[in-house]
């Protein structure tokens, strides 16, 4: 199962649900990775001292040299694995920008792991481009945090637009997780 948590909307809670769920799947005993897609990297620094992260997602994204394995460090729980961010993924969007598989590259690094892990989690940047798209190209299964406030109500609606467009080419597998 691959589990993209998105939202538009910051402060909603989608890095401590990447988190939480990629550790208590891991502590479940299943090997479990989490992908860290946000540029403030708060995932992977749950977990990891980025002084000591070398590569990062955005490297394993935007280089065809470097896969996801180069990037994956073991966090400090059994079974759970962290492919960290760093600030670079703010760049991604421009370095990409007229690649005609920009939006299929994290996919294509997903399944060249050949089914490594149990459970992939994907922590999403809090808006709606390229990093995100990725993750929902890429996903099974998508969870959206929200907050039952209007502001972030209003905002849902983009986002489902965006899920009903992945859903017509790109991705008609993905499944939004009912909670």
């Amino acid at each position: 199962m691959i589990v993209a948590i998105a939202n538009q909307k910051g402060g909603v809670g989608k890095t401590t649900t990447a988190v939480n769920l990629a550790a208590a799947l891991a502590m479940r005993g299943r090997k479990t990775l989490l992908i860290d897609l946000d540029p403030q990297a708060n995932s992977s620094i749950s977990f990891l001292d980025l002084r000591t992260v070398t590569r990062s997602t955005y490297d394993a994204i935007t280089d065809s040299n470097c896969t996801l394995v180069d990037v994956i460090q073991p966090a400090p729980v059994d079974n759970l694995y962290i492919a960290p961010a760093r600030i670079g993924l703010a760049k991604l969007e421009a370095r990409l920008v007229g690649e005609l598989d920009a939006h299929f590259r994290l996919k294509d690094k997903i399944q060249a792991l050949n089914g490594d892990f149990a459970d992939i989690v994907i922590d999403c940047p809090p808006a709606l481009g390229l990093l995100t798209v990725n993750a929902l190209v890429a996903a099974t299964h998508l969870l959206i945090p929200i907050q039952s406030s209007y502001f972030a109500l209003e905002g849902t609606d983009d986002l489902l637009e965006t899920i009903d467009k992945i859903k017509v080419r790109a991705n008609p597998q993905l499944q939004i997780l009912p909670l």
